[in-house]
């Protein structure tokens, strides 16, 4: 039996949508179903907007969040307190930065987390190298542009 719901009766006033997310991970992965909801109206955002939209926000985890937890197991840190988690958190996405830039021009078999983890594990100093170079880099090139 179906029924229509009023968004207050679920809490979520001001909704003007509600739609339902089936997915699976992986070849035998689990059903798992995710509610969306909205107060965008239907000619505001189209179901197919909204699934593009939902698909656009996976796209950021598998790119940033993702690489957190398999390189740095974030998802299993045991760090409580606000500001040493922030901390924490910061250098570990300074890390992925620098191995993003180490990765460059490498190939791609020779560029997993694992391979920068192995060759950069006791070498605190590159990743200061890969960060000051670029800045290195364009103050020469802004002297050499302003001396005559």
């Amino acid at each position: 039996m179906a029924r229509t719901i009023e968004p207050k009766e679920l809490g979520l006033a001001g909704a003007l949508q509600i739609a339902r997310v089936d997915r699976r991970i992986g070849a035998d992965g689990k059903l798992t179903r995710t509610w969306l909801v909205t107060s965008l109206g239907p000619k505001q955002l189209s179901p197919a907007q909204w699934l593009d939209r939902e698909q656009g926000r996976w796209g950021i985890e598998i790119r940033n969040h993702y690489p957190l937890d398999v390189t740095h197991r974030e998802d299993e840190s045991r760090v409580r307190h606000p500001n040493a988690a922030s901390v924490l958190g910061l250098f570990r996405r300074l890390s992925n930065t620098f191995q993003k830039l180490w990765s460059q021009g490498r190939p791609r078999r020779q560029a997993t987390a694992r391979d920068w983890i192995e060759e950069n594990q006791f070498n605190r100093w590159l990743g200061i190298r890969l960060f000051a170079r670029p800045a290195v880099a364009q103050h020469r090139t802004s002297k050499s542009q302003s001396s005559p």
